[in-house]
């Protein structure tokens, strides 16, 4: 009984261990304005997208995410980029459906993590937006959205 007991605790906690570890960025952080510029963000009141302007070849952005302390419906699944190279000032398009529809936003955080195609070194780039009203309206392409990643991150 005391064996099944213990082993429940390790596997529980195993199981805690790497939920923490396959959901959260890189420690490391980096300045995002030596990595990528925000070109453009549209924010509609269901979606926030954002236009981020690459500017290293040497780096690839990997999953990003939006968050905020001050709002949960700013609070997003994170989302693969789905990169395997990218050209430098190419513009990824990163668009995020919100968790419930909000008029305005304030204290949001884009989050993206990034490797190094050198060393293979692994840190986080962060955008804040200290607030943002809702314009009616799509955000295009109409055809992209975030997409959960598929493999452990």
């Amino acid at each position: 009984m005391i064996l099944a007991i213990g082993g429940a605790v390790v596997f529980g906690l195993l199981l805690g261990y790497l939920a923490w570890n396959n959901d959260s960025f890189p420690a490391q952080e980096r300045p995002f304005s030596s990595f990528a510029r925000v070109g453009s963000s549209t924010f509609n009141g269901t979606e926030y997208a954002f236009r981020v302007q690459w500017l290293s070849p040497d780096f690839i952005p990997l999953y990003a995410q939006l968050t905020s302390p001050s709002s949960d419906s700013a609070n997003t699944i994170v989302c693969d980029v789905n990169s395997t190279s990218v050209g430098r000032n190419e513009t990824l398009f990163m668009p995020f459906s919100l968790s419930s529809p909000s008029t305005s936003l304030t204290n949001v955080d884009l989050s993206i993590a990034v490797q190094s195609r050198v060393n293979g070194t692994e840190f986080t780039i962060n955008y804040n937006v200290g607030s943002v009203a809702a314009v009616q309206g799509d955000i295009e392409p109409q055809d992209l959205s975030c997409q959960e990643p598929s493999a452990p991150m």
